[in-house]
């Protein structure tokens, strides 16, 4: 009773220290709910584990096809997208390289042999002030999708070209070359309108009128001079 009477006296002297004592009894009440819930539960990590492994289980069994191949080697092959300006300037490194370019196609197509089912064109790169190319090496059925060759006054068949780099080909006396195993039509040639323009001439008739008129006064001063 002493106790009692003590305690209710402090408690009743000092009101925070009795909100402190029923805050500390309501988590130690908290605490120990949890702890028995994760008792009984056996851990909520573990549930996670075998709720995972359930999943897969399941998942196995729907997909039976779908198995790990621990023999399978790894593919380190990819494609460069690469523009034919670097294409040019290209290294040992990219010798051997699966790359594709974009570029007009310019020139003529070329046979190497009469009855060859293959073909040389040449890549030009698309870019304002860069005339880089590369020559494409195609069977002769995929060339057939172009329908225009660059020119003057012609703007040539565009052409997505997917193929093995050769900085020195060793089947076309160490050339560099793209054999391709892909070619794709961006879009189509196109031919240019030029109009003449007059003006062009002028420079080249004044020049050609100052000519004449040195030509005639030399003749002149010669003959004075007999």
């Amino acid at each position: 009773m002493t106790r009692k009477s003590y305690l209710g006296k402090y408690l009743k002297a000092d009101p925070l220290l009795k909100w402190w004592l029923v805050l500390f009894c309501a988590s130690a009440i908290g605490l120990g709910a949890i702890g028995v819930g994760e008792a009984m539960s056996g851990g909520s990590d573990d549930g996670a584990r075998l709720d995972a492994a359930g999943l897969d289980e399941r998942a196995a069994g729907a997909a039976p096809d779908n198995k790990l191949n621990v023999s399978q080697l790894p593919d380190s092959s990819f494609i460069y997208d690469i523009t034919i300006k670097e294409l040019a300037s290209a290294d040992s490194y990219m010798d051997g390289q699966t790359v594709q370019v974009t570029g007009e196609v310019v020139g003529d197509r070329i046979l190497p042999e009469l009855d060859s089912s293959d073909c040389w064109v040449m890549l030009q790169s698309s870019g304002e002030g860069d005339d880089s190319e590369v020559a494409v090496y195609m069977p002769l059925t995929a060339s057939e999708s172009i329908d225009t060759y660059g020119a003057y006054g012609k703007r040539g068949t565009t052409l997505q070209v997917r193929g093995t780099f050769n900085l020195a080909c060793k089947d076309h006396q160490g050339a560099s070359d793209l054999h391709s195993e892909s070619v794709a039509v961006v879009a189509r040639g196109s031919v240019e309108e030029m109009e003449f323009n007059y003006m062009r001439l002028v420079p080249g008739l004044v020049l050609l009128l100052i000519g004449s008129l040195l030509l005639i006064a030399f003749d002149i001063m010669r003959e004075r001079q007999r």
